[in-house]
């Protein structure tokens, strides 16, 4: 079995690989998408594209592939490559988990307005202003009353490194539209969706279309604000018994 690893808006490689139980690590392709982790590349709007990052993910498997089936483990903005990926027809899928979804069928919906807010915070303050700039925010105020972890990760937006010279990702990446409607139900491959509860950019009624569109299961998580450890525990364990068919 091969591996697809597919990280969020604004995380690494790393962040996906840390979802995966330790066993089942012996062969995961794990890309860095454009303009995030250890890439290098950055670009305009139309390399910013769902299905110009799909096809960028693909060559990094092709890379790699050993021609075993693949299945693929996508987290918010990963789901939404993830499902690029699979409806493509480029690889033999065997399942595929969804985790956090976040992008829909329409572009730009409610739960990623901040991300294009963060963008221009960016743009007009800079990286040492722009982290004042968010916690006086109305869209920052608004995640925090729900979720304070879920704020936190906004602020890494604008204080991890080369946050300011990649803000065109946080601007483009949120308009793409997942899917078209009624087109996840053409997938045809086992999957689950994995969500959290009280998680504003991810929130439950996201991950309900997704599992409704794909007609399988959805599984919630302990809140992540109730400790980070039982919840990737969690993850794990889903994703464990889901990939080796338990």
């Amino acid at each position: 079995m091969t591996i697809l690893a597919l990280h969020g808006l604004g995380g690494s490689r790393a962040n996906a690989l840390a979802y995966l139980p330790k066993d089942l690590r012996s062969h995961v392709v794990a890309p860095d998408l454009r303009a995030h982790g250890a890439s290098t590349l950055l670009g305009d709007g139309d390399d910013f594209a769902l299905e110009s990052l799909a096809s960028e993910c693909a060559d990094a498997l092709a890379a790699e592939h050993d021609g075993s089936p693949v299945s693929i483990v996508g987290t918010s903005l990963g789901a939404a490559i993830g499902v690029r990926i699979a409806l493509s027809g480029r690889f033999a899928i065997d399942r595929v988990a969804f985790q956090r979804p976040s992008f829909t069928h329409e572009s730009l919906p409610a739960n990623l307005a901040v991300f294009p807010v963060i963008a221009e915070l960016l743009e007009r303050h800079g990286p040492r202003r722009s982290l004042a700039a968010l916690r006086a925010s109305g869209a920052y105020d608004a995640v925090r009353g729900v979720s304070p972890v879920g704020a936190d990760a906004l602020e890494t937006q604008v204080t991890q490194p080369l946050a300011w010279e990649r803000r065109v990702r946080l601007l483009e990446i949120p308009r793409n539209r997942a899917y078209a409607p009624g087109e996840l139900a053409s997938l045809g491959v086992a999957s689950v969706v994995l969500a959290s509860p009280r998680d504003p950019v991810h929130p439950l009624h996201v991950a309900e279309e997704w599992s409704a569109g794909l007609g399988c299961r959805m599984l919630v998580s302990p809140a992540r604000d109730d400790g980070a450890a039982a919840v990737m525990a969690w993850y794990r364990e889903q994703l464990g018994s889901f990939l080796t068919g338990l």
